[in-house]
């Protein structure tokens, strides 16, 4: 009975110690911050959208390595058997086995122009996915600062809550003490209620904003999600626009993308052009052949042949005219995206420059709302101001605090948006692929 009994406690405490480990891991997990940086290392690697582009560049990869093919030779087996019966002519039956071998000597460039094409594709692939990963990175920046804005957004509204309180407090003292209406003390809870609602609404809030996080990084919402708190240096909003300009030119993909798919449409042209060239194989075969089942007689030639199409309806000269007209279409959209994305980069730096305005002005709105608070506190306390006048004070100043955090948020948002519209973001996104790549090696 001792020994079960010692057995019994053993047991017991093996188990406590594993779940006591087990609530250590999990309470590790639980309090592990991500960073800013952390985030974005998520998005790159495990944002389905980023995936997905990534597959489709893949596949165009496939398309390059499959381009190169003609440059090989071709070699094929085959055996056949038949028999053949014709009136007035003896019946024979026919045997071969043979082996082939084919190489393309000349197709007017068509080869080379193929592959050609098929790498500016590819190129052009590679920046459409650097492209969506800008939009990405900028989303999840966006949602980052969010989160944090709002974190302080929350303590407003909950020093907000307390004096709602307060003021319900006070009001309730004086009606009490006959200083003051019922009416007052009514309008203190509305007000506190009004309070309370904001708060509310504000943590949901949180949990939207922490959801759409989670989705950028590829996981589920219901993941939990807890950010390191950190600020945002506005470096692109430092620079002149001729910089950005200069930073957009060398960096942005789209703009990348669009050279490339000229590229193409170039060497595409010169692909249908190779169709008014002759042809010309070489081939050798050897096999085996003869009248019965297993043919016994070997045979063996080789030769160069020479085929041209002289004439297909005018398909060739309608398809060379027709990417004639597309890639000069293309070049025209792309003097267009030039000038878009100016546009985009002069709207992001003057909107910057407006909204750090805005914070200078939303600070000294604050400093009067605050002392507008206190003076609204004394009159009420001392029996000379209404209970509108203090909750309307509260109401100004919670305002105006929290209108000095979304200045401060907007600003933060337009120096992600002028990092987006100048590629600020793609050596890091290289820099994280290449690493992901080292890591799998």
């Amino acid at each position: 009975m001792k020994r079960k009994s010692a057995l019994l406690g053993g047991w017991l405490l093996l188990l406590g110690v594993w779940l006591g480990m087990f609530h250590g891991v999990s309470q590790a997990r639980a309090v592990e911050k991500l960073s800013l940086k952390d985030c974005v290392r998520r998005a790159v690697l495990y944002n389905n959208t980023l995936r997905s582009f990534a597959s489709e560049r893949r596949a165009v990869a496939m398309e390059v390595k499959k381009a190169l093919s003609p440059f090989y030779p071709s070699l094929s087996f085959s055996t056949l058997f038949e028999r053949s019966d014709w009136e007035d002519l003896p019946k024979s039956d026919h045997a071969s086995v043979k082996f082939t071998a084919r190489y393309n000597l000349f197709r007017g460039g068509g080869d080379r122009a193929l592959l050609k094409m098929k790498r500016h594709e590819w190129q052009a692939s590679d920046f459409d996915f650097l492209e969506e990963g800008l939009g990405v990175i900028a989303s999840v920046e966006d949602t980052y600062f969010a989160i944090l804005s709002l974190e302080n957004r929350l303590e407003v509204l909950k020093k907000s809550v307390d004096a709602a309180l307060l003021h319900e407090k006070v009001a309730r003292k004086r009606v009490e003490a006959g200083l003051a209406p019922k009416s007052d003390e009514l309008r203190a809870k509305v007000d506190s209620a009004n309070a309370r609602v904001d708060l509310v609404r504000a943590r949901r809030e949180m949990k939207t904003l922490i959801h759409t996080l989670a989705v950028l990084m590829g996981v589920s919402p219901f993941e939990s999600v807890v950010l390191a708190k950190e600020r945002m240096n506005k470096e692109a909003g430092k620079k002149s626009l001729p910089e950005l300009y200069e930073i957009a030119r060398k960096n942005r993909p789209i703009l990348k993308s669009y050279q490339q798919q000229i590229r193409k449409l170039t060497w595409e042209e010169k692909s249908l052009k190779a169709e008014f060239f002759p042809i010309i194989d070489a081939y050798a075969e050897t096999g085996e052949e003869g009248p019965d089942y297993f043919p016994d007689k070997d045979y063996w030639m080789m030769g160069i042949e020479l085929r041209y199409p002289f004439f297909s309806g005018f398909s060739t000269k309608y398809a060379v005219a027709q990417t004639r007209s597309r890639l000069e279409a293309k070049r025209w959209s792309y003097r267009q995206k030039i000038l878009e994305v100016q546009k985009e980069i002069a709207d992001a730096y003057e909107q910057l420059k407006t909204d750090e305005k805005v914070i200078e002005a939303q600070k000294i709105l604050l400093k009067s709302a605050l002392e507008n608070l206190k003076v609204a506190q004394r009159r009420y306390e001392v029996g000379v101001g209404s209970i509108v006048e203090l909750t309307d004070a509260r109401v100004a100043a919670t305002r105006a605090a929290i209108g000095l955090e979304n200045a401060r948020l907007t600003v933060v948002g337009d120096e992600i948006e002028l990092r987006r519209v100048t590629g600020w973001f793609v050596p890091a996104i290289k820099e994280i692929e290449e690493e992901s790549d080292d890591e799998k090696k």
